[in-house]
């Protein structure tokens, strides 16, 4: 049975990069509303602030995805949590919420309601620059080497998280996912699938749409700095664009071959059909013509023929 004392909604605020957004649906609660922060001067009305040291302070956006990712690490007094993003906006009392998702499964979360397969998530991500492209294509040639099918799986949208800290399936897949997120690309929702598969872990899909539902509304956002980033140059644009466009023309070329080999398999599992049907009407045609009624009758069936001939 979910315990609701031991749970809270938490989000991560780090670098200063955009205005908290109070959750009013907060008043209606009786589970926490912590923001983890490493901003002093943060106050909240819906939030009760909580400050943390970035593990890296100059990579704010990997700090803030570790607090994201690891929720068992930083609020040790809880067994679950909801997590959401600061873009995100809650309309039902978190109770609720998890009272639906999370007896279910010890992870829940979202499918990607506007994007079909992870691959496209690279893709999207490549186009709009929004990692280091260096980093993004080792990212998913990596994948493409050790998981190709989990590039065409549907994506997951990890803005909403309902985890159970106890369980160990969560945490090892946490875990992964996490360390996927500091060797490659800082966009966890590149990693989630592969992590899940790696480790087994077959989380619960919310099927919504990303942008509201019957519990939230996104994106909500207000006072984002607009973000530098050292790999994004003018000079480079057109080559990422192209680079994209081969990404996409290479996906569409593989499900072409993925279907052309689904053709050829079932015309050969049809042509096995015909060759075993052949070969016992043979057998059904070699066992009549050694039956004693069909020696009996031959002189019957030759002066038919030579009678129809004869017409």
């Amino acid at each position: 049975m979910l315990m609701i004392a031991r749970s809270c909604v938490y989000t991560a605020l780090i670098g200063n990069y955009e205005k908290l957004n109070e959750q009013p649906v907060a008043r209606q609660s009786g589970i926490p509303f912590i923001c983890l922060t490493d901003d002093p001067k943060l106050n909240s009305e819906t939030w009760r602030v909580v400050q943390v040291r970035p593990i890296f302070p100059t990579d704010t956006v990997r700090s803030q995805r570790l607090l994201k990712l690891l929720p068992y690490r930083h609020l040790v007094d809880f067994e679950h949590s909801l997590y959401i993003d600061n873009s995100v906006v809650l309309t039902a009392p978190p109770e609720k919420i998890l009272a639906e998702y999370l007896p279910a499964s010890p992870f829940a979360l979202p499918t990607h309601s506007f994007r079909n397969r992870v691959h496209d998530e690279f893709v999207e991500v490549l186009a709009h620059q929004l990692d280091d492209p260096d980093r993004i294509r080792e990212h998913l040639e990596a994948f493409e080497a050790s998981d190709p099918d989990g590039l065409e799986e549907r994506p997951y949208w990890s803005g909403i998280l309902l985890r159970d800290h106890t369980n160990r399936d969560v945490r090892e897949a946490s875990e992964v996912w996490a360390a996927h997120v500091l060797r490659y690309s800082r966009r966890d929702q590149l990693s989630s699938n592969h992590s899940f598969r790696q480790t087994g872990l077959a989380p619960l899909r919310i099927g919504i749409d990303n942008y509201a539902s019957w519990f939230h509304r996104w994106p909500e956002i207000e006072g984002r700095k607009t973000e530098i980033r050292s790999f994004r140059s003018a000079h480079d644009t057109a080559r990422q664009q192209e680079v994209a466009r081969l990404l996409e023309e290479a996906s569409m070329l593989r499900h072409r071959l993925v279907t052309a080999e689904d053709s050829i398999a079932k015309l050969g599992d049809e042509a096995a059909r015909l060759s075993e049907r052949l070969s016992d009407e043979r057998k059904h045609l070699e066992a009549v013509t050694n039956s004693l009624s069909w020696k009996l009758t031959t002189p019957l069936r030759t002066i038919e023929g030579w009678r129809k001939r004869r017409l």
